[in-house]
């Protein structure tokens, strides 16, 4: 690998990381962290300044991600079909259900949230754009788990990716395979406070013309409400889940 390549690989490197903390981190940090040279962390970080791709406290001297990368990410979100497709639906189902909604898609082995719709509610869930959550534990991730190749499963489960979040996760394979089979005939999956207690969700899938499951549409809400309201919950993310299918040229 040439030294400008790895400079540039360091950089994406350093940039993912400091995507995944919830805290500024600095030169020290970064350099322990990931292995790389102070002098090293330093120089890759002067450029990403630079260029907007991270921010510096003043008075800490220690990194975040700057405007740049949301200006990159946003660019991307609004490429993406299904999301401009599945906007307008979106916004009605929170509207109608009173819950808020939410769009995923895969993002490795994992669901990646891309838009979201808030109810008027004062009390409703909300999940920040861009973060990504476990596969067997959210309604959309069981949507698109249900729908990878059986070596795709088997090879989750082989990695231990199946963790205890709350005591309500399914963590054996076998459950969870049953539970998947049970979404592939119903269509819809649930999240019975898996992730988050007091939260539940209802999630249906999306296809596109050629019949792909391209991502999944979601009603999320505190566990009183949906349970109260589950059947009609249902039936209302299913006609979503089509109407935005079919408005990408999915016909059954």
């Amino acid at each position: 690998m040439t030294t400008t390549n790895l400079a540039v690989e360091r950089a994406l490197i350093i940039l993912k990381h400091l995507s995944r903390s919830e805290d500024e981190l600095g030169i020290r940090e970064l350099s322990r962290e990931l292995g790389f040279s102070p002098a090293g962390v330093q120089k890759i970080m002067n450029a990403l300044h630079e260029q907007g791709f991270v921010a510096q406290n003043e008075q800490t001297k220690r990194y975040a991600l700057g405007p740049a990368v949301l200006q990159i990410g946003l660019a991307m979100l609004g490429q993406l079909e299904v999301r401009q497709v599945a906007r307008p639906y979106m916004k009605a189902l929170a509207k109608e259900t009173g819950e808020t909604a939410m769009l995923g898609i895969r993002d490795s082995d994992e669901v990646f949230y891309i838009d979201k719709a808030l109810p008027d509610s004062e009390i409703r869930m909300d999940v920040p754009l861009g973060v990504s959550r476990p596969y067997h534990c959210t309604a959309v991730g069981k949507i698109l788990l249900a729908q990878l190749p059986a070596g795709e499963f088997e090879r989750l489960a082989a990695a231990d990716s199946f963790a205890q979040v709350t005591p309500n996760s399914i963590t054996n394979p076998d459950q969870l395979a049953a539970e998947l089979e049970d979404i592939r005939q119903k269509g819809y999956a649930l999240d019975r406070e898996e992730f988050k207690l007091g939260a539940r969700c209802v999630a249906a899938p999306i296809h596109n013309h050629n019949g792909q499951l391209v991502a999944a549409i979601t009603v999320a809400g505190p566990t009183g409400r949906i349970e109260a309201n589950l059947d009609a919950l249902i039936e209302q993310v299913l006609t979503k889940g089509r109407e935005i299918s079919a408005r990408l040229g999915y016909s059954l």
